[in-house]
């Protein structure tokens, strides 16, 4: 296989990857040959990014100018340099975030110590290094990178990532699958292989992923499908592989509206609510789709919101994506009104909608608990769930957008001009988020002029009609956000809310 430099790839990519360089090179440290990148995982300032970094060197190696060749070589040999070779422990082959963090402790606690997808994510970069570029590496890192490998896919846990983790399980199936080939491991082979089928049997059954409706997974997602297509090695995972990129491209053109340059929720697991303001890998997907000017992603000189993951351009750029024909359109301009629903894998009934019109987008969640578990749910605690969400176009040309902040599950859905949600009170979930669960918080940025009320929200280019059958909300605006509270009382069971656009 040619290497792919700058001038090979197609116009899209190469500006993608050219215009992520410009900027990353502004970080790179020639102290310690890394990137000195804010860290959302470690506290304090500025770190060095580990895994950021290997990103960087393999795009160095694609731009190829003058002092790039010599700098990718420092970085790599620096990255390497951080793997851990500790058999026998929890964080055996994955990497150190950053040099500035401690060494795990002898009881070290996963995400809060070390993180494990270090492996699938730095791994797979070294997987590409090799296989595009070994011709300009010298032996020696030639060396250092295959033992790197081994070790990465050594220390990953058979039982750590389960299939419905989409994006790490599809890098962790093209890794092995590779390297089972390269290094004569006919295990990690049909390990790498079997686990494929495994994720893709997960998709297959609703034609969705577990982890849904991400904008910044879904583009690792579209990243670890094209080292299916290219790199695997397979010709089940190349075939499963084409199957799920078409059918994911298809499902974010069905959410998309171009107009407004965002999918519409509901979220899984998302790192802001306005594509156009902060750094989603989605965003890159859609620049390789259509070009710079119609991407939903920053024009920043400087550091943005979740900005470290713009580093990611050259490896997305590299492999490249296929979207079917029939979805382009819709990453082009917004092409029609339109309802959509699907349903998702999970222990329970989940089923997501939205609602995309002309200039406002709704999207909601149902999730029914079928159990008295609370089984396999996606980050019901977390800051990056999002159940229930509305975007719209304000008079001056902005977009503006709601969410709903809650701790437990709701019933929504959304349809023509309405979102409508039903939160029932658990004591599972009571007993997991404590009184928390009992709260409701709509979450708006405000604008000049905004009048919120129990009944009525009178927004810079929209006016919701709101019902409720709960007691009037408490108002409150801090800086650029207006938060809508509702507490369910204790002498009832549900909570009803209505918002009629």
């Amino acid at each position: 296989m040619a290497a792919n430099t700058l001038e090979t790839l197609p116009p899209n990519a190469r500006s993608l990857a050219e215009e992520s360089l410009t900027w990353t090179d502004q970080y790179w440290d020639p102290a310690n040959a890394l990137l000195a990148l804010d860290s959302e995982d470690l506290d304090g300032p500025v770190h060095h990014s580990v895994r950021n970094s290997s990103w960087y060197a393999l795009g160095l190696f694609m731009r190829n100018r003058e002092g790039d060749h010599e700098r990718a070589l420092r970085t790599f040999n620096a990255v390497l340099d951080y793997q851990f070779d500790e058999p026998g422990t929890p964080y055996h082959g994955t990497w150190y975030r950053s040099p500035q963090e401690a060494h795990p402790p002898a009881d070290a606690i996963v995400w809060r110590h070390y993180d494990p997808n270090w492996r699938q994510f730095i791994g797979t970069t070294l997987m590409l290094t090799l296989e595009e570029f070994s011709d300009r590496l010298p032996a020696d890192l030639i060396a250092r990178i295959d033992r790197a490998i081994e070790l990465a896919i050594e220390g990953e846990p058979k039982d750590r990532c389960a299939p419905h983790y989409t994006n790490i399980a599809l890098m962790k199936a093209a890794l092995m699958t590779w390297a089972g080939k390269r290094y004569n491991r006919p295990e990690w082979f049909t390990e790498g292989e079997e686990f494929g089928q495994a994720a893709y049997d997960v998709f297959a059954r609703y034609g969705t992923f577990h982890e849904y409706n991400s904008p910044t997974y879904y583009g690792v997602n579209f990243y670890a499908l094209a080292l299916w297509r290219r790199y695997a090695v397979s010709e089940q995972l190349a075939t499963h592989g084409a199957k799920m990129e078409a059918a994911l491209w298809r499902d974010v053109g069905a959410f998309y509206h171009a107009g407004l340059g965002n999918v519409a929720g509901p979220y899984s697991r998302t790192y802001g609510m306005d594509m156009r303001k902060y750094g989603a890998l989605l965003g890159m997907a859609i620049w390789l789709a259509v070009g710079r000017d119609l991407a939903p992603f920053p024009y920043a000189d400087g550091m943005f919101a979740h900005g470290h993951d713009f580093v990611f351009g050259p490896p997305i750029a590299l492999v490249g994506t296929e979207v079917p024909a029939d979805t382009l359109p819709h990453l082009h301009a917004f092409q029609d009104e339109r309802t959509v629903e699907r349903r998702l894998p999970t222990d329970h009934d989940r089923v997501a909608s939205a609602w995309i019109g002309k200039d406002v987008i709704l999207g909601a969640e149902s999730l029914r608990f079928t159990s008295k578990d609370l089984g396999i749910v996606p980050n019901l605690d977390s800051p990056q769930y999002h159940p229930v969400t509305l975007h719209w176009a304000r008079p001056d040309g902005g977009v503006a957008w709601m969410r709903l902040r809650h701790l437990g599950p709701v019933e929504a859905r959304a349809e023509a001009g309405k979102l409508t949600m039903i939160g029932q009170f658990l004591p599972m979930a009571a007993q997991r988020y404590g009184e928390m669960h009992r709260s409701y918080v709509f979450e708006i940025t405000s604008s000049e002029g905004d009048d919120v009320s129990a009944d009525q929200w009178k927004l810079q280019g929209l006016t919701v009609h709101v019902q409720s059958n709960l007691p009037a909300p408490d108002i409150s605006i801090d800086g650029d956000m207006i938060y809508v509270t509702y507490l369910l009382p204790e002498e009832q069971s549900h909570a009803e809310i209505e918002l009629t656009v």
